[in-house]
């Protein structure tokens, strides 16, 4: 899932994009979905990867969570990926986020 915003201030291109995937488990009977990385790209190239912890739900139904962050004080499930990349420049959070 991709959000593109376009151009914003010395951001060019940036688009917000949601790695998710699809699983099915016996024990439910069902299939679920997880958000397992958020992508920040601008300037044309993935500046910044999260992984993302406990963000999944029953396929038929949809993820909600007031907030979904990268911040300590919202309980943090979006994480830097790498040392090497950006992601540990930006502060990222989601409020009243659903999937």
């Amino acid at each position: 899932l991709s959000l593109n915003f376009g151009d914003i201030g010395n951001l060019k291109g940036l688009v917000i994009r949601f790695l998710l995937t699809t699983s099915y488990y016996q024990l439910s009977v069902q299939n679920w979905f997880s958000l397992h990385r958020l992508q920040l790209h601008y300037n044309h190239s993935i500046k910044a990867t999260f992984n993302a912890t406990r963000i999944d739900a029953p396929a038929s139904y949809s993820y909600h969570c007031e907030h979904v962050s990268s911040l300590q004080r919202y309980d943090a499930l979006l994480i830097p990926s790498s040392a090497n990349d950006l992601s540990k420049l930006w502060e990222v959070t989601f409020i009243d986020f659903q999937v």
